[in-house]
């Protein structure tokens, strides 16, 4: 089953600071968003709200056409997945067991059968876990520990998967090879959002963009016509060049010059 996620004229607030006005979304099966725009600009604020986790401070947020806060969670559960900048582990467990454990909301009595483990199994291979299933995720280097929680997500099997700053910790093999995974689940039929800092990354990868300034401006829409020189420039306040190679744009951040005698 595949799902669609949209948005209609979302506000997003934290304190008196306006985030988000007026965000209208419409996130399909097969696309892949990231989500940019400079620190504190409410990139994971938004995928919190996208994910049901809190409520925005105006508009909706609709799965297949229901607002998300009407969800039972359970269902929501098995229907989109959430993975945050960081996750804290409470008590040791293998890896395995931590991937496992994503599965917990497609059983019916807590009971894991051969389809279950076959998907944990592949999650594994998937990010070049199989070596480290038998390990305790608390001796883990936090690269690694990040594709645990990333395989986790995969082997959840939701139709959308929202991952804040999925990229962090990893070195740049890990990096590449997270981001064509989710290319590859984005063309299996799944909705795929992300947050990331590396704009050429995200250009690479993304279909969709939507571009934060943190003073409630938000564009959104098709990675070419939201992912500009001028539009990163107004966002960031920050001057940034485009430049082509080999036909494919990539971006890079002026100098700053010091003046002083």
């Amino acid at each position: 089953m595949s799902a669609t996620l949209t948005t209609e004229r979302l506000r997003l607030a934290v304190r008196d600071r306006q985030l988000v006005d007026a965000l209208d979304l419409r996130i399909e099966p097969g696309q892949v968003w990231c989500v940019l725009g400079p620190n504190g600009a409410g990139k994971s604020t938004l995928l919190r709200t996208l994910a049901g986790l809190r409520d925005a401070e105006g508009g909706r947020v609709l799965l297949d056409g229901h607002d998300v806060a009407h969800w039972k969670p359970l269902e929501l559960a098995r229907r989109r997945g959430f993975l945050p900048q960081a996750v804290v582990d409470a008590f040791s467990l293998t890896v395995i067991e931590a991937v496992t454990a994503a599965r917990h909301p497609r059983l019916p009595f807590w009971a894991w059968g051969d389809e279950d483990m076959g998907t944990v199994r592949a999650a594994l291979s998937r990010f070049e876990l199989d070596a480290l299933a038998e390990r305790d995720i608390t001796t883990l280097s936090g690269g690694e520990r990040q594709r645990v929680n990333i395989a986790a997500l995969f082997a959840q099997d939701v139709d959308v998967m929202l991952l804040d700053e999925p990229l962090s910790s990893l070195d740049l093999h890990h990096q590449m090879k997270t981001l064509h995974e989710l290319v590859l689940a984005s063309r299996a039929g799944h909705a795929v959002v992300f947050t990331v800092h590396d704009i050429n990354l995200a250009m690479q990868h993304a279909t969709h963009a939507v571009l934060l300034d943190g003073h409630g401006g938000a564009l959104a829409g098709p990675r070419e016509a939201v992912v500009t020189p001028q539009n990163l420039t107004a966002a960031f306040h920050h001057p940034i060049r485009g430049i082509t190679i080999d036909g494919e744009i990539f971006f890079r951040a002026a100098r700053l010059t010091d003046t002083r005698p």
